[in-house]
């Protein structure tokens, strides 16, 4: 096994350990009382309880080192790190990880997914944790330029380039067999709403996160693609309805994973106390409100808000995936960030618009100019002075 896969599995071992004793300790506690449902429920206002119009409130400064904010959500923007709304400040203590590798700060980019968790210093967001999440990478095994879709590990992803032509014509230099790095949420049907998209060089790891489904004592399903499960390979156990990542590579057309992680629904130690998720709206709008396989008490979906519409969510733990919420704040279609290579791919070898490979144009060399013609110049005569020879000696005859 790699030595980051390694790091990946002993991260989540620990992970599902502090998991373990938050269900445990949730189980021996009664959940509180909720709002009524159908009506938005608000913090009551208070100085200093939290970050002003978000519904989070925030931790205590304290030196226990308990307590902390669960970050979910899409990167929008820099200064800061942009996230739900929510400015997180960073510094040199933050630890930076990618899909559980060690990673920098450099490597963060507007329109990536990432879970973090911070805490309160002088009244700001300070990040002890960040991790940018993909949901698939890989090749892309089947494309539609016209329905802006395609097709990775078995997932199904759909990009929203808003009508930008550049970004459309950008699109069409992807093809079949193009290794790439996806980042977003998925809708309640399982489809990958692509945030970004980033071409990247193909070294074979391919990893896959989502929600478990078809669980079983030898495999697990998500999105479209069944992994065979191990216990060579299974870090912590899946359930139905589940977190689950996995990494692999795919052999004579198999995916063969080498790590797969099962994780709660609320991705966050027991030391976390308050939450800002982003997530699509469940499709069922009647009985309980489950966003994510988390359970959301206290506050209901804005008004006009339907099936797949993006909301962020903040509130505060109750419970094992359990949330007392103190808003639910509708928030705008994302437009996809597509960084594909193949704009630089020479243009006989683009596809076209219904994804086959251009005709190279006939190539007609250009006429050889003709060298011009050297005027005649006429070179001056020198004239040599004229010498006497001498005559001829001839030795006397004797």
């Amino acid at each position: 096994m790699a030595r980051g896969d390694g790091q990946v599995r002993a991260k989540w071992l620990r992970s599902g350990a502090m998991a373990l004793v938050c269900a445990l300790l949730a189980a021996c506690a009664t959940a509180p009382s909720g709002t009524p449902s159908g009506q938005m429920a608000q913090a009551d206002p208070k100085p200093g309880d939290g970050l002003g119009g978000t519904g989070i409130q925030m931790a205590q400064e304290a030196g226990d080192g308990l307590g902390g904010t669960g970050i979910l959500g899409t990167i929008s923007g820099f200064g800061s790190i942009i996230v739900n709304g929510l400015e997180l400040e960073y510094d040199r203590a933050t630890a930076v990880e990618t899909d559980g590798r060690p990673s920098a700060l450099e490597d963060l980019k507007v329109g990536q997914v990432i879970q973090g968790v911070a805490r309160r210093k002088g009244g700001e967001l300070y990040l002890d944790s960040i991790e940018m999440l993909h949901a698939v990478t890989g090749p892309i095994e089947a494309i539609d330029y016209d329905a802006e879709t395609m097709t990775v590990l078995g997932q199904k992803i759909r990009v929203n380039l808003g009508g930008d032509k550049a970004a459309i014509d950008n699109f069409k230099t992807l093809s079949a067999g193009d290794a790439v790095d996806i980042s977003g949420l998925r809708q309640p049907d399982g489809t990958i709403v692509a945030s970004r998209v980033d071409q990247r060089h193909d070294d074979g790891r391919m990893i896959v996160r989502g929600l478990a489904s078809n669980v079983t004592a030898d495999s697990v399903t998500i999105g479209n693609l069944t992994i065979a499960l191990g216990k060579d390979v299974t870090v912590s156990p899946v359930s139905e309805g589940s977190r689950v990542f996995a990494s692999g590579r795919v052999i004579n057309g198999q995916f063969i994973p080498d790590v797969v992680i099962g994780a709660a629904a609320l991705p966050f130690d027991r030391a976390v106390k308050d939450v800002s998720i982003e997530a699509y709206a469940p499709t069922a709008m009647g009985g309980e409100l489950i966003v994510e396989g988390v359970r959301v008490e206290g506050a209901a979906l804005p008004a006009g808000t339907g099936a797949g519409d993006r909301v962020v969510v903040t509130g505060r733990v109750t419970g094992a995936d359990r949330i007392e919420a103190t808003s639910i704040e509708k928030v705008r279609t994302v437009i996809t960030i597509l960084r594909a290579r193949g704009a630089m791919r020479p243009a006989a070898i683009r596809p076209n618009g219904n994804g086959v490979p251009a005709q190279r144009p006939e190539r007609v060399a250009p006429a050889r100019p003709v060298a011009p013609e050297r005027p005649d110049f006429e070179r001056p005569q020198r004239e040599r002075p004229e010498r006497e020879r001498p005559t001829e000696y001839l030795p006397p005859m004797v």
